[in-house]
C-alpha cells in the first residue's frame, strides 16, 4: 500500500490554507473591535473616577461652608473667620485648611485650592460666606495628549453663629 502526499491542489493543502487564512483575519477583526471597546472602558472608568473626585470635592466644600457658618463674628469659642478672603490649599496649616483635609477622600490635599470669602464684606449673622474648592484632575485617555480638567465645587451659605 502506498501512501499519497498531498500536492499543492489537492484537497487537503486547500482546506489547511483557507483554515490559516481564517486565522489571520480573525486576528485582523479582534484587533478592530478590542481596540474601540478597550478605549471606551478606559473611557467609562475615567468618567466614573472623575465623578467620584467631583462628588468628593462637593461635599468638602459643603462641609467646609457649614464650618464656616459657624465662625462668624459671634463664634467666641471656635475663633473667628473671615471678613477677609482666604486662598491657599488644603495641605496648608491653619483652622480652615485642617477643617477640610479630612473630607478629601482619595484627593491629595496639596492639590486642592481652597477660596473663602465673605461676599457682603462682614461676618455677621445672617450675612454670606462662599466656599470654593478647585482641582486638576488627569484622565487616563486625555494625560497621553497632555489634558487635564479642572473640577470647581462652590457653596455658599448663610452665617448662622
Amino acid at each position: 500500500m502506498t501512501r499519497t502526499l498531498p500536492t499543492a491542489h489537492s484537497p487537503l493543502s486547500i482546506g489547511r490554507s483557507r483554515c490559516s487564512d481564517r486565522r489571520g483575519i480573525a486576528l485582523v477583526e479582534a484587533a478592530l473591535v478590542l481596540t474601540p471597546l478597550l478605549m471606551l472602558a478606559l473611557g467609562l472608568l475615567d468618567l466614573g473616577v472623575g465623578l467620584f473626585r467631583f462628588h468628593v470635592l462637593s461635599e468638602a466644600t459643603r462641609q467646609l461652608a457649614r464650618q464656616a457658618s459657624v465662625h462668624g463674628q459671634y463664634a467666641s469659642v471656635l475663633g473667628h473667620w473671615g471678613p477677609a478672603s482666604y486662598s491657599s490649599t488644603a495641605s496648608a496649616t491653619g483652622s480652615i485648611a485642617a477643617a477640610v483635609r479630612p473630607y478629601l477622600v482619595a484627593i491629595d490635599s496639596s492639590t486642592v485650592s481652597i477660596s473663602v470669602e465673605w461676599p457682603d464684606g462682614s461676618n455677621q449673622i445672617e450675612k454670606a460666606v462662599r466656599v470654593t474648592l478647585s482641582n486638576q484632575f488627569r484622565p487616563l485617555i486625555t494625560s497621553w495628549f497632555g489634558g487635564a480638567v479642572t473640577l470647581h465645587a462652590v457653596s455658599e451659605m448663610k452665617i448662622a453663629h
